[in-house]
């Protein structure tokens, strides 16, 4: 068994064992080759900090990672662990993180963070004994939004850019890595990012993308709140994208009040719970 990075390993190889990993997982998925091009993209992923097992030439299991710095500490994600069936009860994740960590740490790299489903008890107690731990519990909703009352006195508008240091003011809680000013910014031109104004003083806002069906982020002004405007957010990306299914993944338990918005006003099923996990490098 060789492990290299994946900097050399071709979007079609990647498919093929990434579908075969997960072929068998707690929740099975297949990703065709444009989402996984799109999810490499999105999440910012890079193969050069990336880890592949290899037997005989052949990739037979992976760990996709993107790098970001935040207040000063530079964050490794993991966006994507897979081995092959065949080739499971091997140590191989352990493995592929003995080779890459030393990379990490030649990069100054100082947290290691990863997301994992509430029930895969294997895979839990694997990142623990790898020194992971347990720093939040995240719900993933979707279902088809629910029309709410609108409220006469707000206009929705597109937001031409991103003023985070006003957005953040609206948050109670912080959004997962996918959701994450890093992944957002600067704003693609396949997101639709829309505001809810009072008169000029904005309110709220809602970022979907519409190519995965996703939200990112929603947040309501403190000073807003109760009145409507996030049901009108929701309501207005409804009617862009034809009432289609929804996602909103990795909303910080911790905040009673915006998944019980979720569940009762928009609608949505809390369909499955993670967890996110992290460990010092």
């Amino acid at each position: 068994m060789e492990f290299k990075t994946l900097s050399h390993i071709t979007i079609d190889e990647l498919l093929s064992v990434f579908n075969h990993s997960f072929s068998d997982y707690v929740v099975p998925f297949h990703l065709t080759k444009e989402v996984l091009i799109s999810k490499i993209a999105a999440e910012k992923l890079d193969m050069s900090l990336s880890a592949g097992a290899f037997e005989e030439g052949k990739l037979v299991g992976f760990i996709l990672q993107s790098e970001k710095i935040e207040n000063g500490e530079k964050i490794i994600y993991n966006g994507g662990t897979g081995v092959v069936p065949e080739n499971r009860g091997k140590g191989l994740v352990r493995k592929m993180y003995d080779f890459i960590i030393p990379i990490l740490k030649e990069r100054n790299a100082n947290t290691l963070l990863l997301e994992v489903i509430e029930g895969n008890q294997p895979a839990i107690r694997a990142y623990e004994n790898l020194g992971f731990c347990i720093v939040r519990r995240l719900l993933c909703f979707n279902g088809n939004i629910k029309h709410g009352e609108e409220n006469a006195g707000i206009l929705i508008k597109d937001l031409k850019d991103f003023q985070w240091n006003i957005l953040r003011s609206f948050w109670d809680i912080e959004p997962s890595w996918q959701g994450s000013v890093f992944v957002l910014e600067p704003m693609p031109e396949n997101y639709i990012t829309l505001g809810a104004y009072d008169g000029e003083q904005l309110a709220g806002y809602i970022v979907y993308g519409s190519a995965a069906k996703k939200i990112y982020q929603f947040a309501v002004d403190k000073n807003y709140r109760n009145r409507g405007i996030g049901t009108m957010l929701f309501n207005a990306i409804r009617e862009k994208n034809n009432g289609q299914t929804i996602a909103l993944n990795n909303v910080d338990d911790s905040s009673e009040n915006t998944s019980k918005f979720l569940s009762e006003k928009i609608g949505l099923n809390n369909w499955l719970s993670q967890f996110e996990m992290k460990r010092s490098i």
